[in-house]
């Protein structure tokens, strides 16, 4: 039985709610790359983060929304290409404003808290609609991608 866009949308947000670490990739208005690690948690296909205000990540997000996300397996370095399992995506992130707190999943609302008692006003959240997502598993073929576009 083929899987269906359903399955496979399945396995990619099992993956993500097992990796609670990410990479966001950004990049200046003027091109300058950027990566940076986060928590985040997921609503459907979307993930939210917490981020300083003043951060350069957030400076990127608010001059050029484009952003690439990359997951890995919580588990010690794969001794061969094989064994390289994650997910790969693409989208658009942007800074959540105060209206929309209520799709925001509550962990991430903790955490935006708890920083910004820190640091009052200190702390923005984003959320970063995926576009495309590929789900790695190298144990499949070496360069096995499933695409699943959003």
């Amino acid at each position: 039985m083929a899987e269906t866009a359903e399955d496979l949308r399945q396995r990619i947000t099992e993956f993500m709610d097992n990796c609670p670490v990410c990479v966001v990739a950004t990049a200046s208005a003027d091109g300058e790359p950027s990566a940076a690690t986060v928590y985040h948690k997921r609503s459907g296909l979307d993930l939210y983060f917490n981020a300083a205000k003043d951060s350069r990540k957030v400076r990127n997000i608010l001059a050029n929304p484009r952003v690439a996300i990359v997951m890995q397996e919580d588990a010690p370095v794969p001794r061969s290409d094989l064994e390289i399992k994650g997910i790969q995506a693409v989208g658009a992130a942007r800074v959540v404003g105060d209206a929309e707190t209520a799709e925001v999943p509550k962990s991430v609302l903790t955490r935006h808290n708890t920083f910004n008692r820190w640091k009052p006003g200190g702390a923005v959240m984003v959320k970063v609609t995926l576009s495309e997502v590929y789900l790695i598993d190298y144990s499949k073929g070496l360069r096995h991608r499933e695409l699943l576009r959003a």
